[in-house]
């Protein structure tokens, strides 16, 4: 229900929103926004990055998922006065001025390991660059009586049926 545009093509930012949308303090290890005392999300500071949400209206509907828990969950509600709605994108997005914001993170697409947070797709990134790895994806596994998660990699191979000389 937000959308951007890079119209000025911008180095470093996914543009220009003429909806409404806000960026809220998140706490990656509560992994949930920041709350006032009064209950409501705190919108970040212009170079601040924080969870991206677009406000649910009859102009910027969500018309959610087929799974209705799934959609409830995706609806964040009174979250800067009683009574509305916003969407949560998952998405960690830095305010940089102008109404314009810079991704910084994709929620979920992250682990925990050692007291580190690591990101699965800079992790992805670097397994793409090997030459017989076609595509990967990487996530988090819990391994038992350890601080966090472990990295997992799927991979996609060139040619899957031959020996990978890893450097």
């Amino acid at each position: 229900n937000v959308a951007f545009t890079n119209v000025f093509n911008f180095d470093n930012t996914v543009g220009f929103s003429p909806v409404s949308y806000a960026i809220v303090k998140y706490d990656k290890e509560a992994d949930e926004p920041v709350r006032d005392d009064k209950g409501f999300m705190i919108k970040v500071g212009k170079g601040e990055s924080g969870l991206m949400l677009g406000e649910i209206t009859d102009k910027t509907p969500f018309d959610g998922y087929t799974d209705k828990d799934k959609t409830e969950k995706a609806i964040f509600r009174d979250v800067f006065k009683k009574g509305d709605a916003w969407f949560n994108t998952g998405d960690m997005m830095r305010d940089i001025g102008f109404r314009h914001a810079q991704f910084v993170d994709r929620l979920g697409d992250t682990f925990r390991w050692k007291g580190e947070n690591v990101s699965t797709t800079e992790v992805e990134q670097i397994l793409d660059g090997f030459e017989q790895i076609v595509e990967s994806v990487v996530y988090g596994v819990e391994i038992p009586g350890t601080n966090g998660r472990a990295g997992m990699a799927e991979l996609r191979l060139d040619r899957p049926h031959e020996e990978v000389d890893w450097p």
